[in-house]
């Protein structure tokens, strides 16, 4: 019996559909790893705010490293006001010390007990007499330095990277640390949901040949 045009194309429209959901099934990539990817993110960046809230701004480290958020704006053109700045933590003695030189960024306490990220621009070996080396330092938005002399026991590290406004994102989702949770429980149930109720099936019947 020969077929119809209309039976033609419906014939063919299915094959392709057929053979669209087998390449897709057989694809390694795509949706799959697109959402670990997304979902990593998310895990990353709550388990992160989680150690971030766990102390405050002059205590917060990961292994070998410290993070701080820049609080002012005297280094406004190298390091935002509200960025993550991670800096290599030091200790008197250690060779990363040798690292410490004029031009170099450091995450340094002021006597006051105020971290502040700011750069050398001269270092004088034991400094009065203390066995330690002085820092003069400044913020390069400063128009004049420092007016007053850090010790390497001051120190807190070495920066070594930093992200423009991560810090401020960063203490608000420790903030509202709970509520997020709860919001991404949430939606991930949703999304769970709807992608039962509408998953795609094939069509229950085949094409009257």
């Amino acid at each position: 019996m020969t077929k119809s045009l209309l039976e033609f194309n419906r014939a063919y429209a299915y094959q392709c559909f057929l053979r669209e959901r087998e390449a897709a099934q057989e694809k390694p990539g795509g949706s799959p790893v697109k959402s670990a990817i997304f979902y990593g993110f998310l895990i990353a960046a709550v388990a992160l705010a989680f150690f971030y809230r766990s102390g405050d701004n002059s205590g917060q480290s990961f292994g070998p490293f410290a993070y701080n958020t820049v609080l002012t704006s005297s280094m406004k053109s190298v390091y935002p006001k509200g960025s993550l700045v991670t800096s290599w933590a030091l200790k008197p003695g250690e060779p990363v010390q040798a690292g410490l030189e004029k031009g170099t960024d450091i995450v340094l306490i002021r006597e006051d007990g105020m971290i502040i990220v700011h750069r050398i621009i001269e270092i004088m070996d034991n400094h009065e007499e203390s066995g330690q080396r002085g820092f003069r330092t400044q913020g390069v938005d400063n128009p004049t330095q420092d007016d007053w002399v850090t010790y390497e026991g001051n120190v807190i590290g070495r920066v070594t990277w930093h992200a423009p406004y991560l810090g401020d994102a960063l203490a608000y989702i420790a903030e509202k640390f709970i509520w997020i949770l709860v919001v991404l429980a949430a939606v991930f149930a949703l999304l769970t949901v709807l992608k039962i109720v509408f998953k795609k099936e094939a069509p229950p019947d085949s094409p009257q040949q």
